[in-house]
Order: structure tokens, then C-alpha cells, then sequence
């Protein structure tokens, strides 16, 4: 599972990659395991948005993950994500999953 998070103050969070051990979704539908780091900021990606392209960690594909899930989500078997790919919105204040698809 290709795991993708835009939470840039989650401590979790390298370079846009989630290297969590453990996921767990929630039912809302929002990461759970999001924890907020004090000491990174919001990468502001703006500015260099035509002149630079923001660092990215190497794709890290996690075979053995297995992603709890409550949510009523089309990826949901038996509690665990099956999607190819999970990734973390930043949008709203909450960690939203955008993988979330209503059955």
C-alpha cells in the first residue's frame, strides 16, 4: 500500500510518506493515528510552486501494513483498508482520508 500524507506537522510524516508502523481510520473518515508535532511547520509550498517542486520522500510501498478502518468505505473488508494507495488531506483541520469512497 503506497501511503501518502499531506499532514506536514504529523510526526509521522516524512517528506509527504507516512511511516507509521500502525494506521487506524476512523469512521468520520480520518486518521486516527495523526499526531500533531510541535516542532515541524506547515511547508509552504506556494511560493515555489512553478519554480521548484516540494521535496518528496522515495515511495515506500508497505506490502505488510494492514490499515484498520471503521469507516463505511468501499476499501473496507473486514475492518482493514484494501486500497492500492492511502492518502491524507490536509485541508480541514481533522486528517481526512481522500481514499473515502461511499459504498
Amino acid at each position: 500500500m503506497d501511503l501518502k500524507c499531506r499532514k506536514t506537522t504529523c510526526k509521522y510524516n516524512n517528506y509527504y510518506t507516512c511511516i507509521a508502523k500502525n494506521i487506524s481510520i476512523s469512521n468520520k473518515p480520518t486518521c486516527e493515528t495523526f499526531d500533531n508535532d510541535s516542532t515541524k511547520h506547515v511547508q509552504d509550498t506556494s511560493r515555489c510552486m512553478f519554480e521548484e517542486a516540494p521535496k518528496y520522500a522515495p515511495h515506500r510501498e508497505k506490502k505488510s501494513l494492514k490499515v484498520a478502518c471503521s469507516a463505511k468505505c468501499l476499501f473496507n473488508e473486514d475492518g482493514f483498508c484494501v486500497a492500492n494507495g492511502l492518502t491524507i488531506n490536509p485541508i480541514s483541520e481533522s486528517p481526512y482520508c481522500m481514499t473515502f469512497i461511499k459504498p
